[in-house]
């Protein structure tokens, strides 16, 4: 059980890559809610464990999500762990257990409202799955679905934004609210663009935004998520009365809108499969985390 489990977890939660990508998120934020305080990125051990935490209930969703999944996976994604039957439910149970008790062993010995944070994740997660076998409404809607789940990405930021204020001894800023309400925009904008076809380019059975709204509605619609997600950036940081060159490095947050044009163009030039959307949607997503970490990190580089 415990060989199948980790074969699970290899194929459907890589931990170098998700690792990678966590951290940068992670320290990005982190790094934008120092900006926001007048400070600069500070690398420290307490964030390292911020981080290994938000990847740990990652994993907890990953398995989560294969659970809620496996009825639909049988049918379309045959060659998944769970609906393959090269991992079996008792094996994922026990996976959530341990998950869970080290994640709140650890946070607990930190912070117990960080342990708090992340008790609701995963609690909002079980809910999900609740939802997927028990509500039709639920079921029926795309959009209504990101809207519940979308609660587990603020989570996260809230996460991230508590441990800042617990490690620097500064009281929690509004101002960061808004630095985690980009990140769900920005998060929409890809979730919802990976997620929108033209009609009779997707396999039959996918679940669509554009099934919903249509193809224009639902593209422009994610669009408009990552032109908010720039916009409360650029509101936040202020280039345009920049007095260094470490300040004015935030106007690179308009890259990710170029991005978000030309994915736009694209889709209603070629109406070509939903694959390359998406690719296009996950570079303006990882534009947008570097030009964070650029910014917080040009503070300690290039001065305030």
């Amino acid at each position: 059980m415990i060989r199948a489990v980790m074969r699970f977890s290899v194929q459907r939660y890589p931990p170098l890559f998700y690792l990678a990508v966590i951290s940068l998120w992670c320290v990005s934020l982190d790094g934008m809610f120092q900006v926001l305080d007048g400070q600069g990125l500070v690398p420290s051990w307490d964030l390292l464990h911020v981080a290994l935490s938000i990847f740990g209930v990652g994993y907890f969703m990953r398995i989560v999500d294969e659970l809620r999944d496996y009825d639909y996976d049988r049918i379309h994604n045959p060659d998944r762990g769970l609906a393959k039957g090269d991992v079996s439910f008792q094996g994922l149970y026990v996976a959530l257990s341990v998950c869970a008790v080290i994640l709140l062993g650890t946070n607990l010995a930190v912070s117990w409202v960080r342990a708090l944070i992340l008790l609701g994740i995963m609690a909002h997660a079980l809910l999900l799955w609740w939802l997927e076998k028990h509500s039709a409404a639920y079921q029926r809607s795309m959009f209504l679905m990101i809207g519940i789940a979308i609660q587990l990405h603020v989570g996260h930021g809230l996460y991230v934004w508590v441990a800042n204020a617990e490690r620097t001894g500064r009281p929690l800023n509004p101002a960061g609210l808004f630095a985690v309400l980009g990140l769900v925009f920005l998060y929409l904008h890809w979730e919802v663009m990976r997620k929108t076809a033209w009609p009779g380019t997707a396999k039959p059975g996918v679940k669509l935004y554009s099934d919903e709204v249509g193809s224009v509605a639902s593209s422009l619609i994610a669009f408009a998520m990552v032109t908010g997600a720039a916009g409360l950036y650029l509101g936040l940081t202020r280039p345009w009365q920049a007095e260094t060159l470490s300040q004015a490095t935030a106007w690179l947050f308009v890259l990710p809108v170029v991005l978000g044009v030309l994915n736009l163009a694209l889709f209603f030039k070629t109406r070509s499969p939903r694959s390359r959307s998406g690719r296009l949607a996950a570079m303006s997503y990882f534009s947008f985390l570097l030009a964070m970490l650029v910014r917080s990190g040009a503070t300690n580089w290039l001065g305030r």
